[in-house]
C-alpha cells in the first residue's frame, strides 16, 4: 500500500510539474496578433497531458486493482509529454527562441523522467505479482 501512495503521489507531482512548466514557468511565444504559433499549441497540449498524468496518479492511489494499467498510462503520458515539443506539435524553428532552446528540452527531459519512473514502477509491480504467484504456488503444494 505504501508503494501505491508513493508512486501515485509521484505521478501527481510530475503531472502538476508538467502543467506548471507548460502554463506558467517556461517561456513560450505569445504569438503575433491572431496567429497561433506551434509553441503555444505545445504549451497547451503538454499542460493538458500534465493534468492527465496527475489524474492517473490520483486514480493509482484510489483504485489499487488498476495499478498496472495506470502505471502503463503514466508511461504513455511521459512519452507523449516528451514527444509533443519534439515531434508531435513542435516549437518555433528559430534556435534562438526560448521555446526552442529552453522550453522544449525541459519538457522532453521531464517527460522522459516520468516515463522512466513509470517503467520502474511497472517492473516493481511485475516482480511483486510474480513473487506473490510463487508464494501461492508453494502454499498450494504443501
Amino acid at each position: 500500500m505504501k508503494q501505491g501512495i508513493l508512486f501515485g503521489a509521484t505521478a501527481i507531482a510530475f503531472g502538476v510539474l508538467v502543467s506548471l512548466l507548460s502554463f506558467v514557468l517556461l517561456p513560450f511565444c505569445s504569438g503575433h496578433g491572431d496567429m497561433i504559433m506551434r509553441c503555444q499549441k505545445t504549451s497547451s497540449v503538454d499542460g493538458i497531458i500534465g493534468i492527465v498524468i496527475a489524474i492517473f496518479g490520483i486514480a493509482y492511489i484510489a483504485i489499487p486493482k488498476a495499478q498496472k494499467a495506470l502505471s502503463a498510462a503514466v508511461i504513455a503520458g511521459g512519452v507523449f509529454s516528451a514527444l509533443v515539443p519534439a515531434v508531435i506539435v513542435g516549437v518555433c524553428a528559430a534556435p534562438h527562441m526560448h521555446c526552442h532552446s529552453i522550453s522544449s528540452p525541459v519538457l522532453q527531459i521531464t517527460g522522459i523522467v516520468i516515463a522512466l519512473v513509470g517503467i520502474a514502477n511497472s517492473i516493481y509491480l511485475l516482480n511483486r505479482s510474480i513473487t506473490r504467484q510463487e508464494t501461492l504456488n508453494e502454499s498450494n503444494h504443501t
